[in-house]
């Protein structure tokens, strides 16, 4: 995404020839896509003003071509306004390629100059030549309005000089004078009709590269965010969630569970860990940490959420497991520890690295986990005290006097 406001930026600062905006390769179709709608509505609306224009004027033949007046009248209501009236319908309703409409309303309007040039190059009236001017002011309203590509007006424009050339060699005032009037008026009309084609377009353009730049920069810096939280919720040693993380996920997944789901909260704590840090310093410390946390991490899968609360101390939430469950579920984490053989020889639990696990067993009123928190706590120093290296489990939903608490010591209750 940087790859493409970089482009973007590009775009605007170094335009081509006649500062042309030229749009990213990668964006032509973004582009396309979105002035595809404005393109058509404006092809439509060309149609009607030029129909406006065709019918309106239709006065005025009786003054430009008294002789052929009702030649006139029939090639606009009988010709140019049907196909008109057509062209509309077809505008609104095909569904086809916008060239293909482009080319097709280009050939409707260049049809209206063809017939008002054969009204030229028939009528023997002098005032037939001001048709020119209205096929003129017909072409410079086409250019105009119908953001047409530029080499489609080029050849527009080329084309409607021609026409009115050949109705001049054909009509009856034989006058070379009157060709290099087409001339001069196709270059004061037409000319400025393609530079504010060019210059349209280029709006378009520029508009669209401010605009996909300004998204660009939206979705890097809602990435940028997105990135900076998970950041702030991931401890970076370990790549588990950290204590802020983890509780933010807690909460999360609270909001699928009703009040009457069960939840396992187990506290873990590395046995031993400032012995081990101070003699085998804090690199292999940092080294321990991370193996442990990547075995926590594993064995809490797939339905157990894991965090690392500071220092030497974990936490894995379980939700929707039963009694049964969680005596197996616990035991798992802590030989998932053992099993690394790490060794510690200033551990009285054992020769390895081990950790002790405190859990508390409970519905959750409210989505409130303080209490649990609380008890796998006091379940944690419990097992601590008996030993280290063990399991206890205090379960909160059948509070027995004497079996509400459970404690494993290296693998067997």
């Amino acid at each position: 995404m940087q790859e493409n406001t970089t482009e973007l930026d590009r775009a605007l600062e170094t335009e081509g020839w006649l500062g042309r905006i030229t749009i990213p390769p990668e964006q032509r179709n973004a582009f396309a896509a979105r002035t595809l709608a404005l393109r058509r509505q404006l092809l439509l609306i060309s149609v009607l003003v030029g129909l406006g224009f065709y019918t309106a004027f239709a006065a005025g033949d009786w003054f430009a071509v008294p002789d052929r007046v009702w030649l006139a009248l029939t090639l606009r209501f009988a010709v140019i306004l049907p196909c008109g009236l057509a062209l509309l319908y077809w505008l609104r309703h095909a569904r086809c390629r916008l060239i293909v409409q482009q080319y097709v309303t280009c050939a409707f309007h260049l049809l209206a100059v063809t017939l008002l040039a054969v009204l030229i190059a028939l009528s023997d009236s002098v005032n037939a030549l001001g048709f020119v001017f209205a096929n003129y002011a017909v072409l410079m309203a086409m250019v105009i309005s119908m953001a047409l590509p530029w080499r489609l007006v080029v050849i527009l424009a080329g084309i409607v000089v021609a026409i009115q050339a050949l109705a001049i060699a054909l009509g009856p005032l034989q006058l070379s004078v009157l060709q290099l009037h087409n001339i001069m008026i196709a270059i004061v009309i037409v000319g400025p009709s393609l530079c504010a084609n060019w210059l349209i377009e280029n709006e378009r353009r520029r508009h669209f590269v401010l605009i996909e730049r300004e998204e660009n920069r939206k979705r890097q810096l809602a990435e940028q965010r997105d990135m900076l939280s998970r950041l702030a919720a991931l401890d970076p040693l370990t790549e588990l969630a950290n204590r802020r993380g983890f509780h933010a996920g807690l909460e999360s997944d609270l909001e699928r569970y009703s009040p009457d789901n069960v939840m396992a909260i187990a506290m873990i704590d590395i046995d031993y860990f400032k012995p081990y840090n101070d003699h085998y310093g804090h690199a292999a410390g940092d080294r321990a940490l991370r193996r442990v946390a990547q075995a926590l991490a594993e064995a809490a899968r797939p339905k157990g959420r894991a965090g690392r609360l500071g220092g030497e101390e974990f936490a894995i939430a379980v939700p929707g497991i039963t009694a049964e469950e969680v005596v197996l579920y616990a035991e798992r984490l802590r030989i998932s520890v053992q099993r690394l053989a790490m060794a510690h020889h200033y551990s009285t639990a054992a020769s390895v690295v081990t950790v002790s696990i405190g859990v508390a067993l409970g519905r959750i009123p409210a989505g409130n986990t303080a209490a649990l928190f609380e008890v796998a706590d006091a379940a944690l120093y419990q097992a601590k005290a008996a030993g280290r290296n063990r399991v206890v489990i205090h379960d909160l939903i059948q509070p027995v006097a004497d079996a509400s608490w459970r404690c494993f010591s290296a693998g067997a209750p």
